[in-house]
């Protein structure tokens, strides 16, 4: 078992019971058939050339829209800005599917907390795109930003992948939030266990995409599998619910980055909770949250870095 610290010791609250329940009724993460997935895949190719929504306006927050070599991307723009730093935040999507409602939200709360601008982009997405041209665009766009200003990362699953991928290799990328990433494409280590838990996620729905993102790089490769990846010098927030299928991989990053001993990371794992639940309306995704701003308030403003030796307080059962 891997130590971390624990944010939520409790018992499950109530709402987080609730929300797992909907879920797994719905059978979001049951197995699903090729021709189920090419038809969804289909589905969003279609709803792509519409355009993404716009993200909902947030009170004390100004969405702007604005477009970059082709893509799209918002900025969520505080009152008041009170750092020349910005954030970049790379929403989750299974690298084929549009932001949720839950992401826009996150976006807008960062920009209130912090008083700094966040900027989401709505970066290339399967089947229009696949890993390589991404990665591409994505790069591209950092260093655009970081023209203005020091950049911080946030992302969450797939998103947070592709915030650890774009880090490797660029010294001034060293801050970064990583909240339930996808770090092992060929997910390595996946027992019916850790499926039946998942109520988000289906591993043969991931197996699909990963084969399909990956076109031409090797599954194991650290540009789809950023745990076999190099993060000296880098300061990590991670996070990851006890009940999703990216447990055994997070753990096993967590591990590599405590062994490495030239990486600073900081790792929460929520007890009986699912994947991405600091985004979620909870008790646990609240207190989660409180620690991504605080953290990314230290991170914006260059106060105080994370431990370089993180609290062992909690063994989380």
């Amino acid at each position: 078992m891997t130590e971390a610290e624990c944010v939520h010791n409790a018992a499950m609250s109530a709402k987080s019971k609730w929300i797992e329940r909907i879920f797994r009724l719905a059978g979001v993460s049951k197995p699903q058939k090729p021709r189920a997935f090419y038809k969804k895949l289909r589905k969003n190719a279609i709803e792509y050339k519409k355009g993404e929504k716009i993200p909902s306006r947030v009170s004390g927050v100004r969405v702007d829209k604005n477009v970059y070599c082709g893509m799209v991307y918002y900025t969520f723009v505080p009152q008041n800005v009170e750092s020349g730093s910005s954030v970049l935040y790379l929403h989750g999507s299974g690298y084929m599917n549009a932001h949720k409602k839950a992401q826009e939200r996150f976006a807008a709360e960062i920009a209130k907390n912090v008083h700094s601008k966040v900027f989401f982009p709505i970066y290339p997405k399967l089947p229009i795109c696949t890993a390589r041209a991404c990665h591409a665009v994505l790069n591209n766009f950092y260093h655009f930003l970081q023209k203005q200003g020091r950049v911080c990362m946030v992302g969450d699953s797939s998103g947070a992948s592709l915030c650890l991928i774009m880090s490797e290799g660029k010294a001034e990328a060293n801050a970064i939030v990583a909240i339930s990433p996808w770090l092992d494409a060929e997910l390595t280590g996946i027992g019916f266990g850790e499926q039946k838990k998942d109520v988000f996620l289906s591993a043969d729905r991931l197996r699909y995409i990963a084969k399909l993102w990956a076109y031409d790089l090797p599954l194991s490769s650290s540009e789809m599998s950023p745990l076999n990846g190099s993060f000296e010098g880098k300061e990590i927030l991670l996070f990851c619910g006890e009940n999703e299928i990216f447990l055994p991989s997070v753990r096993a990053f967590y591990e590599r980055c405590k062994k490495n001993g030239k990486v600073r990371v900081e790792y929460y794992e929520g007890k009986d909770q699912p994947h991405d639940y600091p985004l979620l309306q909870t008790i646990e995704g609240r207190e989660a949250r409180k620690i991504v701003f605080d953290t990314l308030i230290r991170f914006v403003y260059a106060k105080q870095s994370l431990p370089a030796e993180p609290k062992k307080e909690a063994l989380v059962p």
